[in-house]
């Protein structure tokens, strides 16, 4: 009979998926004080109670036991009373289900690790430090059958090789999931201590950045947007004073997003992400997003609160640019590949845009958000032989390893400024009794592409 106390544990639903076996790979990155780490170390400390598990917690570099995350399991053991596990330097294992956790560096260790047979589970912590290398040795050594990897980190490159490889590339059964401070702060369990840390790190939008939000350190220097530009609209508050418009970028494939983004004034105020919708299905939600404000009123006059509608027209958003204008909408259809309005200085409307966006970031107010920050701060310019500034291609971008930018498009659609006027065609009823016809004005809308 089992005699081991009962212990109450308080372990946040955001990390629940650390103990569902199905998956190979398990990815949990962002900033400090995310509880990641802790959460980690926990599931795998209860699921080493319910079963025989060899266990490896590795890292990059491990010179000594202090360097890994013996000390953190240590004091979890301590701190709920798990008597039934034996702590020694270097070595943790509980004496009833004689599971055993193991403390090895990868850089100096590999013919070790290599050697190493029936690991259950492998824990990289700190894996914005590992190498290529190091990742090709590791992933074919945890072999057994049902074998995990778990990592942890907080970003540190654009394209660190771990969040490449298990974030931006996901291979099959890998579970990923940005987490940051707010995750426990919504629990009520962020601490005093780091919020006076972290408020002090305001003062410094790129140190926050990284160090809370977990976005990368380094910019490459020919980014279009600068990180500090972003974050610095992501901290103002500006009054919603203006009209309503948004911007739609339409998924083409696989993964990709169908983004909606709705600004007032200067402000951005509200978002929506879609996949796999049909075209009529982006419609009917797109109806639900401008609220249902169509170019006229029933009556057949202007809407007055008719909410101008811009969308990436290339491909196929050309179904949904159709739709929406079918069904009365206020749409600017808008190719990115189309000629700037100065082709002396952009070589096409989507460099003119994304320039515009850089031009006009310290006067817009953003909401935080994780994605839309290392999407506008990630993509390139170069030079052409014309010395015009062109934005990379999405090809290029994707190549680089970087997902679909769907939230920056729909956020450049939506604050992109054009030449553009409501306009309505006059019809003409005529009654029987007039020798001149009466002009009544129906409210058809010319929608025209840009």
């Amino acid at each position: 009979m089992d005699q081991r106390p009962t212990v109450k544990i308080q372990f946040l639903n955001e990390f629940r998926e650390l103990f569902n076996e199905a998956w190979r790979n398990i990815v949990f990155y962002g900033g400090r004080g995310s509880g990641k780490s802790k959460h980690v170390a926990l599931a795998l400390i209860l699921r080493g109670r319910q079963k025989r598990l060899r266990i490896l917690c590795t890292r990059e570099i491990q010179n000594t036991i202090s360097d890994s995350v013996h000390k953190l399991l240590r004091d979890i053991i301590d701190e709920n009373g798990f008597t039934d596990y034996e702590v020694t330097d270097k070595l943790i294992r509980n004496r009833v289900t004689d599971t055993e956790f193991l403390f090895a560096g990868l850089r100096h260790n590999v013919n070790e690790i290599k050697s190493m047979e029936g690991i259950d589970i492998a824990w990289v912590e700190e894996a914005q430090s590992i190498s290529d290398a190091s990742l090709k040795v590791l992933a074919p050594t945890i072999r057994k059958k049902g074998s995990q990897l778990i990592f942890t980190f907080n970003r540190f490159k654009e394209l660190d090789p771990v969040y490449v490889r298990y974030v931006l590339k996901k291979p099959a059964k890998t579970y990923s999931a940005q987490v940051n401070y707010d995750v426990l702060d919504r629990a009520g369990l962020f601490p005093d201590t780091l919020r006076l840390e972290m408020e002090e790190d305001r003062k410094d939008p790129a140190a926050f950045a990284h160090v809370w939000l977990g976005e990368p350190v380094n910019q490459a220097d020919n980014a279009i947007i600068s990180r500090t530009a972003v974050l610095e609209a992501m901290d103002r508050n500006v009054d919603d004073e203006g009209a309503v418009q948004v911007g739609v970028d339409v998924a083409r494939m696989g993964d990709d997003r169908t983004v909606f983004k709705k600004r007032k004034g200067l402000k951005l105020v509200d978002s929506a992400s879609h996949t796999h919708l049909r075209t009529t299905e982006v419609c009917d939600e797109l109806e639900v997003f401008v609220g249902f404000q169509k170019a006229s009123l029933p009556d057949g006059g202007p809407n007055p609160d008719a909410v101008l509608i811009k969308i990436d027209d290339t491909g196929v958003g050309g179904g949904v640019t159709d739709e929406m204008i079918l069904r009365g909408y206020w749409v600017m259809p808008i190719n990115f590949g189309s000629m700037s309005s100065d082709p002396d200085k952009y070589p096409n409307l989507i460099s003119e845009m994304w320039f515009y966006l850089a031009t006009i970031m310290p006067t817009i107010d953003l909401p935080l958000s994780d994605g839309l920050l290392g999407e506008l701060t990630s993509r390139l310019w170069k030079m052409d032989t014309k010395g015009r500034r062109g934005v990379e291609s999405k090809g290029d971008y994707k190549k680089r390893g970087m997902r679909s930018p769907d939230e920056a498009d729909a956020t450049i659609l939506a604050f992109y400024e054009a030449n553009i006027e409501f306009v309505y065609e006059a019809s003409v009823d005529h009654d029987e009794h007039d020798d001149e016809p009466t002009p009544t004005f129906g409210g058809s809308l010319l929608n025209k592409r840009f």
